[in-house]
């Protein structure tokens, strides 16, 4: 929905967002019908590059985003799956990080944990 309402906006074709990405017009068009898989990171990358969006503006790449840092945190994937499906409070370290949007330099865990 989002690559169908950006072409929209942006008044593109299918053809003319071919052109700016070298896709072709026809996965194009499966992607905004929905009949071919969400696009690898990368293809996200060049179509948010060709309609002057960042990669993130897609929900896919952000969750992909969050899936990574949470395969290498489990126990911030645990505490997270409790709040969030469990209703249970957030946590202190969590409620820290969350509270100080900046990531100190170096984390990505604790760059996605804000974003999330």
């Amino acid at each position: 929905m989002a690559l169908k309402g950006l072409m929209e906006e942006r008044h593109l074709s299918y053809r003319q967002l071919a052109y700016k990405t070298k896709l072709s017009a026809g996965y194009l068009n499966h992607l905004t019908k929905g009949t071919r898989p969400v696009p690898a990171d990368p293809v996200l990358a060049v179509l948010a590059e060709a309609l002057c969006v960042e990669p993130d503006f897609f929900v896919e790449y952000r969750l992909r985003q969050v899936a990574g840092v949470l395969d290498d945190a489990p126990v911030l994937a645990d505490k997270l799956y409790g709040i969030l499906l469990r209703n249970l409070p957030v946590p202190e370290d969590i409620g820290e990080s969350l509270s100080h949007p900046h990531n100190g330099g170096n984390g990505r865990a604790q760059t996605a944990a804000v974003g999330f």
